[in-house]
C-alpha cells in the first residue's frame, strides 16, 4: 500500500482533497518543514505526532438539537501518513458519508431514500478502531471475551474479532497545516484572529481560552472553523523556558467545528488531554500490519471488488442536498491567508493586479484580436467563444494553464472538456446515462496527443478499469465525428508538443508561454442561432491514462458574439471560480450582460468527482 511505499514526502492530494489531504502516496510530512509552503514550521499547525481525547456533537441546520455524540480518543503520526482513533462511545444517528461500516438493521431508512447514509448508533459499553494508513482505511472490531480489557490505544492484535478496509485511492491523512493555507483547489482560508471562548477541559468543565481561530472553505462553498490553543501553559507561568515540557509550549487543536458539506449535519469537535508521540508509539498504527502476520484477513467493507465499487459521492438530486448552518456568507467572508510561519514570505501583489488568476491580460489581448468573449474560468482554464454566422457554427478555444509532462514518461497529461445536459454540475446525468467528453489524450502505445471524441460512463466515477477501457475504445478523431453535430478546424497547439509550428503557436494567445495547451474547434450548431447557454465542465488528468484528474470544475458559456475581423471589439467573461457567494454549486444560473457590456458568469465549481467522497471529516479529520 502507499502507506509503505516510500513515496515523495509533502505531498498533498490533488484537486479539492488537496485542500486538506496528504497525497495517499506520500510518506509524510517533514519534521523540518516541507519546503515552498505557506505554513512551513508555524507555530500553529498541528503536531506531527500528537494523540488527545476527542468529544463530538452533531446538529442538523436550524436548531441546536443534539442528534449524535460520541467520544474517544485519536492518534496521529503525520510525519508518517497515519492516523489512528478508538471510539468507545457512539449514540444517536449519524448522517455522513465516509463512516465506518454499518449493518443493514441500524440503516435510516429516510436518509437512505435520498441516497445518503445515516446510521443509528448504540456504542456504549465497548471500543472500535479506525486505522487510516495511507491510502487504506480499516475498522477494526475485537473480540466480546476482552471487551471489558480494552482501552484507547490497544496494541494486542490477538484481541481483534473483525478487520475491514476500504482503499481510497489518493486521498491520504490530514495534512497538519490543512486550516492554515489554501493550497488545493475550490478552497480559501480567513484567518480571524484571537477570541475568548468557554472551554470544556478534562473534568467537563467550562473555562475560558484564548484561541486564534481560522476558517477554511471547502469544495461544498461552506467552512470548517479551527480554534487553536492562543496561550500555551507555559505562558501562564511567567514565560519560563528552563525545564518545562515541550507540551506546555504547543499551540495545541482544541475545538474543530465541521460543515456536513451537502451530505450530513454540522459537528462541533472538542479535544482534551493533549499529548506528543514519538517513534516509540508506532505500535499504535501497525495493529493491523501484525494482526495480518498473525493470519488475520481484513476483508472489503464495502463487499466485492474495489474497482467495483464507488469511491465517490452521491450525485445529489436538489430534494437530497442537506442544508447547513455553516455555508459561506458573502457577507462575511475575506480571504486571508496568514499562516505565521517564520520561512514564509507574504506574496505582495502588485496595483492592479487584483483577481488575477493567471492568464488575465494574455485573454483580454486575445479578445480583442479575435473578436471572442473570454471566459476565464479559473487559474487552470481560459475559455473562448464565438458565433461564426456565416458557417452557423460555435467557434471554441480552450487553453489549459500550468501543463507539465510527467516527469518519467515525459507524456501530456490527459484534458477533457464535458457537455453537461443540464445547469447541474454532474459528471455525468442525474437521470442516467454518459457525459459527451472531448478528450485531448495519448492512446497506450502512442508518444503524442490527439483530440477525440468519446463519452463518460456512470461506472468511471469509481475507477472502473473497465470503464476505461470502453472510454478509450469509443474513441473517435475529432473531426471524423460524424451525426447531428460536427466538428471542424480542429487544432492543438503548444510548446510542450514535439514539433509545434510557428503558425499554429502564433494563433494562440498564449503561443509564447511554455506551460499552456490550447485546443480550438468548431462546433455545428442545430440551430440557426447561438445557445442562451453552454453547460460544460474541464478536467486535468494526473498523468497520460484516463484516470484520477488532478483537478476539475463546471462552468458555464453564457456569450457567444459573432466572430468578428482583426481590429473589432470584443467582450471578455469573467467567472468568479472561488464561487464564494454562499450559494449551492449545482443549479446556478450565469448572470445577464451588465449595462457596462461587461459579462459575468458564476463557475460552478463543485467536486462531485470520484474519490472526493471519503474527504468529508467526520471520519477523516
Amino acid at each position: 500500500s502507499a502507506s509503505d511505499a516510500g513515496g515523495a514526502t509533502c505531498a498533498i492530494a490533488p484537486g479539492a482533497i488537496g485542500a486538506a489531504h496528504q497525497a495517499a502516496y506520500s510518506s509524510g510530512y517533514l519534521r523540518s518543514g516541507c519546503p515552498d509552503t505557506p505554513a512551513r514550521n508555524s507555530p500553529y499547525m498541528w503536531p506531527l505526532k500528537w494523540a488527545a481525547d476527542y468529544e463530538s456533537h452533531s446538529m442538523p441546520a436550524y436548531t441546536d438539537e443534539v442528534v449524535f455524540h460520541a467520544k474517544g480518543r485519536t492518534y496521529y503520526a503525520l510525519d508518517k501518513n497515519w492516523k489512528r482513533s478508538d471510539t468507545v462511545y457512539q449514540k444517536g444517528v449519524l448522517r455522513t458519508i465516509g463512516q465506518s461500516p454499518c449493518s443493514e438493521e441500524d440503516i435510516d431508512p429516510d436518509f437512505a431514500e435520498k441516497g445518503l447514509l445515516g446510521c443509528w448508533k448504540n456504542q456504549t459499553d465497548y471500543m472500535t478502531t479506525m486505522l487510516h494508513l495511507g491510502n487504506m482505511m480499516y475498522f477494526l472490531s475485537y473480540r466480546d471475551n476482552v471487551t471489558d480489557a480494552l482501552r484507547p490505544g490497544e496494541t494486542d492484535p490477538s484481541k481483534i474479532d473483525e478487520c475491514t478496509s476500504i482503499d481510497l485511492a489518493v486521498i491520504g491523512n490530514i495534512r497538519p497545516d490543512w486550516f492554515l493555507d489554501k493550497r488545493g483547489d475550490d478552497t480559501d482560508v480567513q484567518y480571524l484572529g484571537n477570541q475568548h471562548v468557554y472551554y470544556s477541559d478534562e473534568n467537563r468543565t467550562s473555562i475560558p481560552k484564548l484561541v486564534k481561530q481560522w476558517r477554511k472553505k471547502d469544495f461544498a462553498s461552506q467552512y470548517f472553523v479551527m480554534s487553536m490553543m492562543g496561550n500555551p501553559p507555559n505562558r501562564l507561568e511567567n514565560n519560563a523556558t528552563d525545564n518545562i515540557p515541550v507540551e506546555d509550549t504547543l499551540h495545541w487543536p482544541l475545538i474543530l467545528n465541521i460543515p456536513g458539506e451537502g451530505f450530513g449535519d454540522d459537528q462541533l469537535q472538542v479535544y482534551r488531554n493533549h499529548a506528543l508521540l514519538t517513534d516509540d508509539d508506532d505500535d499504535l498504527f501497525t495493529l493491523v500490519q501484525r494482526y495480518e502476520a498473525m493470519g488475520g484477513v481484513c476483508g472489503n467493507a464495502r463487499g466485492g471488488d474495489d474497482d467495483a465499487s464507488d469511491i465517490g459521492p452521491p450525485v445529489l438530486e436538489e430534494e437530497a442536498y442537506i442544508p447547513s448552518d455553516l455555508e459561506v456568507d458573502p457577507n462575511s467572508w475575506v480571504s486571508n491567508e496568514y499562516t505565521f510561519s517564520p520561512v514564509w514570505q507574504v506574496p505582495t501583489q502588485e496595483m492592479g493586479d487584483d483577481n488575477d488568476d493567471g492568464g488575465g491580460d494574455d485573454a483580454a489581448s486575445a479578445a480583442a484580436s479575435s473578436g471572442k468573449a473570454t471566459t476565464r474560468v479559473s487559474d487552470r482554464l481560459t475559455v473562448q467563444s464565438c458565433h461564426d454566422t456565416a458557417t452557423n457554427t460555435i467557434d471554441l478555444s480552450f487553453h489549459f494553464h500550468d501543463i507539465a509532462p510527467s516527469s518519467t514518461t515525459a507524456l501530456l497529461p490527459w484534458m477533457a472538456i464535458g457537455y453537461r445536459s443540464s445547469d447541474v454540475c454532474a459528471m455525468t446525468p442525474l437521470e442516467g446515462g454518459s457525459t459527451p467528453l472531448v478528450l485531448v489524450a495519448t492512446p497506450p502505445n502512442e508518444s503524442a496527443p490527439t483530440v477525440y471524441k468519446t463519452e463518460l460512463p456512470p461506472e468511471a466515477k469509481s475507477m472502473s478499469s473497465e470503464a476505461f477501457a470502453t472510454m478509450y475504445a469509443n474513441m473517435v478523431p475529432l473531426e471524423d465525428v460524424e451525426g447531428d453535430v460536427v466538428y471542424g478546424d480542429v487544432v492543438l497547439e503548444s510548446a510542450l508538443l514535439a514539433d509545434p509550428t510557428a503558425a499554429a503557436r502564433a494563433s494562440s494567445p498564449f503561443g509564447g508561454e511554455d506551460d499552456v495547451v490550447s485546443l480550438r474547434y468548431r462546433q455545428s450548431l442545430d440551430e440557426d442561432s447561438a445557445p442562451d447557454a453552454m453547460y460544460l465542465m474541464y478536467a486535468i488528468g494526473m498523468s497520460s491514462e484516463l484516470g484520477i484528474h488532478e483537478t476539475r470544475g463546471c462552468f458555464e458559456l453564457v456569450s457567444f458574439p459573432v466572430c468578428m475581423t482583426d481590429g473589432e471589439d470584443a467582450v471578455q467573461v469573467e467567472i468568479d471560480g472561488n464561487n464564494s457567494d454562499g450559494e449551492r454549486e449545482n443549479g446556478e444560473e450565469g448572470a445577464d450582460a451588465s449595462s457596462s457590456g461587461m459579462v459575468t458568469a458564476r463557475a460552478a465549481s463543485a467536486l462531485s468527482s470520484a474519490v472526493i467522497a471519503m474527504a468529508v471529516f467526520g471520519v477523516m479529520v
